[in-house]
């Protein structure tokens, strides 16, 4: 947890956001901010998910790097562009990859 905190907080900083202001878009108080950001009080998926996205972490990534536990992401061999017809092959390239784990590939969706 305190890797998801130091990368939120530092996403925040990066992006020049007070506490105050990201409060503000979030919708809570700036005292709220600083005890996650600190770890004194535990946030929801959904708050994490919705920080993230207010200071530009993709939501993928960022689970990506914590599956990692800190390890540093290996350069890719090679990238490769799938376009799938069905759904039944949507989900057994979906297993797939669930099946070789991040360590070996990652994938990425978007849906036409």
């Amino acid at each position: 947890m305190k890797e998801l905190l130091e990368m939120l907080k530092s996403a925040r900083v990066e992006k020049g956001y007070s506490q105050e202001y990201l409060s503000g878009i979030l919708g809570v108080s700036s005292s709220r901010i600083s005890r996650w950001e600190n770890g004194q009080t535990e946030m929801t998926l959904c708050q994490i998910l919705k920080y993230a996205s207010k200071v530009g972490i993709c939501s993928t990534e960022m689970f990506e790097v914590l599956a990692r536990n800190g390890q540093p992401r290996p350069l890719p061999m090679v990238e490769m562009r799938i376009e799938v017809f069905t759904e039944e092959a949507f989900n057994k390239l979906s297993q797939l990859l669930i099946e070789l784990g991040t360590e070996q590939a990652t994938g990425a969706t978007k849906r036409l």
